[in-house]
């Protein structure tokens, strides 16, 4: 596998004098390996945030850092988890959009499962008044993923179909969410009647269950025979029944590959009904469209506060039950979003 470097990110993770409680990566391997136990607080450099975590979330991403298969690098011993919310206690020089107090979400390469956080100022995002910390660590990454998809990436419009694949996930509920509040009619895919059920509270309008149907004739059954607009994949297991579900023109956006598979397209097949594979990660907004992705999470925060789509189905734990969620995680059984309380 190709890792990336990632040490230019990581000049906030030395000494300041104090310890902190978090949930500890020893060694690359099994979430079962992990321990709660201390690691050194985050030193605040130039340009960066330091804040006092109150939830983090738990995602695919922090089983991929733990097992050292993600295409980051991650040097142990290390505190897992890429995103938190809780109040700014310092700013590093440069910094002059956030002061101490303010409530805050952001985007970490690491370090969430942690009493103290430390990010550039560019992964930070105000939360608003109404929104707690656990909703705002809960949606973070999967709203802003599945808004990011849906209006830079497939520029989804008003009336079109999304297929929406794991839709009982974190990132799939979400999808369901922001676009049926973007207009979309949302036709569900998940492999169970509990994920359907969430995803159908969420807004679809019409339910797949890939385990007992065949997805490409359900999807074209639930379209009039015409196929969808948009496909969110964040699963890449249905992926050539999903991509043979697109209509003219349609649009299939690769999100992640939690089942391990990874979804081929062919040219030809592209080139015959005009449509279009794209992929989207969210270190390339946090790298390279700044202004973007903080326009997607004041976006989806005001979303959440207006009521304007439901907040996500959290699972509650603390810092002790940070190794058994992983877990859970990689055992695909979560319907909703796991947050640790810290």
């Amino acid at each position: 596998m190709i890792r990336v470097s990632t040490s230019h990110l990581r000049c906030g993770r030395v000494l300041v004098g104090g310890m902190m409680q978090a949930v500890v990566c020893d060694h690359l391997g099994a979430p079962a390996d992990l321990r709660v136990g201390e690691l050194p607080e985050p030193q605040i450099g130039p340009g960066q945030v330091g804040i006092a975590v109150e939830a983090a979330g738990v995602s695919f991403a922090d089983v991929l850092f733990v097992q050292g298969k993600h295409q980051t690098e991650h040097v142990t011993p290390f505190a897992p988890g890429m995103e938190v919310a809780g109040r700014v206690i310092r700013v590093g020089a440069g910094v002059g959009n956030f002061q101490e107090g303010d409530a805050v979400a952001a985007l970490l390469h690491d370090g969430g499962y942690a009493e103290r956080a430390a990010t550039p100022a560019t992964d930070c995002f105000p939360v608003p008044e109404g929104l707690s910390s656990e909703v705002a660590a809960g949606a973070l990454s999967v709203y802003l993923t599945a808004h990011i998809c849906l209006k830079w990436e497939a520029r989804l419009e008003r009336g079109e179909h999304v297929l929406v694949l794991g839709a009982g996930g974190g990132v799939g509920l979400a999808t369901v969410a922001v676009a049926t509040a973007l207009g979309g009619i949302v036709v569900a895919a998940a492999s169970s009647a509990e994920k359907l059920a969430a995803a159908e509270a969420a807004g679809a309008k019409h339910l797949i269950n890939y385990q007992n149907q065949d997805l490409r004739e359900a999807t074209l059954s639930a379209t009039l025979g015409t196929g969808v607009d948009v496909v969110i994949d964040p699963v890449g297991a249905q992926g050539e029944a999903a991509f043979r579900s697109l209509d003219w023109g349609g649009r299939y956006v690769v999100a992640g590959f939690a089942a391990g598979a990874v979804p081929e397209f062919k040219g030809n097949h592209l080139l015959i009904k005009n449509r279009s594979a794209i992929g989207m990660v969210l270190t390339h907004y946090r790298d390279r469209r700044v202004a973007r992705i903080q326009q997607s999470a004041e976006e989806v925060f005001a979303m959440l506060v207006k009521g304007e789509v439901p907040p996500p189905a959290l699972e509650m734990g603390t810092l002790a039950d940070g190794p058994s969620f992983l877990q859970k995680v990689l055992d695909r059984n979560v319907v909703g979003k796991l947050v640790l309380r810290i």
